[in-house]
């Protein structure tokens, strides 16, 4: 693997598949690479018929706000023109700087996020399980009154 030198700031490689278009993203994402990576998903969006983009960014050294950013802002676009772009493979600072921009809707789905996966706590011990029953304040037959009360 070769050393990225200052004037490679951000390297880009796009793949397509039967799945959709790949985008893989290596160095930093920030405010002054930002455009490129724009540029590049903008072409994806005009050029090649898909339904998917992925925006690999396993090998990201670092991003930053103007990161996150574009890539929102290119998910808005692709989702206005049916297509459904997220990001894969994040290392744990790139997650972290997404979900600390409240962007999480970039990260691709897991199988844990999928709602028809199944819950890790639905096959836990059942004894230990407390079922909670609400009970009617009111009685179910009407209130007696003492009599000679009007």
């Amino acid at each position: 693997m070769s050393e990225r030198t200052m004037t490679d700031k951000l390297e880009l490689r796009l793949y397509t598949s039967p799945v959709g278009v790949y985008l893989t993203a290596c160095g930093r994402l920030d405010s002054t690479t930002a455009h490129q990576l724009g540029r590049a998903i903008g072409v994806v969006l005009d050029r090649y018929p898909t339904d998917r983009l992925t925006v690999d960014c396993a090998g990201l050294d670092a991003i930053d706000a103007a990161g996150v950013s574009v890539l929102m802002l290119f998910r808005t676009s692709a989702l206005r023109l049916g297509v459904h772009l997220t990001v894969a493979d994040p290392p744990p600072h790139v997650r972290a700087a997404i979900e600390a921009l409240r962007a999480e809707q970039l990260l691709a789905a897991t199988p844990r996020d999928r709602p028809d996966a199944v819950n890790p706590w639905q096959h836990a011990d059942r004894r230990r399980a407390v079922v909670l029953r609400y009970r009617c304040l009111r009685p179910a037959t009407a209130a007696r009154r003492p009599h000679g009360w009007r």
